[in-house]
């Protein structure tokens, strides 16, 4: 079997995740509940273990709702030798999105998140299921935070738990609708400056494969920024305005047909291109394994 990202299933994934009969994973939900509980199956069957107390579904509540709660969902995949101890990486992407809000001039009023995240969170698993199958000389903790749209109150919530809420983590990857309809040849690194040997390495992969960086300090626009607040070295990969084999002409149309940001019609479409997936999914996964390394 070929070790490649399998879009496929990708796909597949974010589809399920973002079909209308999830009602957009709206907060506080039971279709949130439903997504978190599905994600942590997911988990389990690649044999990833708890990283907090005895369960990969791990509850919290907020300020807004105190006695509602609701679940982030995070486990651990062995090192090779069996071992979820020591140092760790950690990979990472936000499940809910907005549920049911003001309708479009269609009268959709459910907003699906299919790029924001579901196909993040697609993603995210595509590289677990490598990582189970291939494990490296460190653990891997998978999280899936909530309610990252309503200011990443999930990352937030685990964070004040304690200064290693994950461990010993020495690289955490943030992944949130970085999957453009063409393969992006120039990446930001969100959180790889000051720089440190992880965004060292990502650009270096990325340099191989014909792409630039450029690296950023970490903002509050993604839940990996919370740890990078506890010490945590994080990135956060957001694509640029160039697609391999696209004019900028192009691009504007493929991003008017497929990039609705927090839009209804941010939903499946049978014919997203899934090239762009492709490429980033594999440098994630690069990332991770050159990270995992003795």
């Amino acid at each position: 079997m070929v070790d490649a990202p399998d879009t496929t299933a990708i796909f597949a994934t974010a589809q399920a995740m973002s079909a209308d009969s999830m009602r957009g994973r709206g907060p506080w939900t039971p279709e949130n509940e439903r997504a978190a509980r599905w994600l942590a199956a997911r988990l389990t069957a690649l044999g990833a273990r708890p990283v907090v107390g005895s369960s990969l579904l791990v509850p919290f509540t907020t300020e807004p709702r105190p006695l509602d709660t609701v679940f982030n969902v995070v486990g651990v995949l062995p090192a090779a030798g069996g071992s979820i101890n020591g140092a760790r990486i950690g990979i990472t992407a936000h499940f809910d999105h907005l549920g049911v809000d003001k309708p479009d001039a269609r009268g959709d009023s459910i907003y699906n998140g299919f790029l924001d995240d579901a196909i993040g969170t697609a993603i995210v698993l595509d590289v677990a299921r490598r990582y189970a199958a291939s494990p490296g000389a460190k653990p891997l903790v998978v999280a899936f935070f909530n309610l990252e749209e309503q200011g990443l109150l999930g990352s937030l919530a685990l964070a004040r738990t304690g200064p290693q809420p994950l461990g010993d983590l020495r690289l955490l990857i943030g992944v949130d609708a970085g999957s453009p309809a063409g393969e992006a040849t120039q990446w930001q690194l969100m959180g790889g400056s000051p720089t440190h040997p992880a965004a060292q390495l990502a650009d270096s992969i990325a340099r191989a494969r014909g792409w630039t960086t450029n690296s950023t300090p970490p903002r509050a626009i993604s839940d990996v920024f919370a740890f990078s607040r506890l010490g945590v070295p994080v990135l956060f990969p957001i694509p640029g305005r160039t697609w391999r084999g696209y004019t900028d002409a192009e691009r504007g149309v493929a991003m008017t047909r497929f990039d609705h940001y927090h839009q209804p019609s941010d939903e499946p479409v049978r014919e997203f291109p899934l090239v762009g997936t492709w490429h980033f999914a594999d440098w994630l996964w690069t990332i991770v394994r050159e990270s995992a390394k003795p």
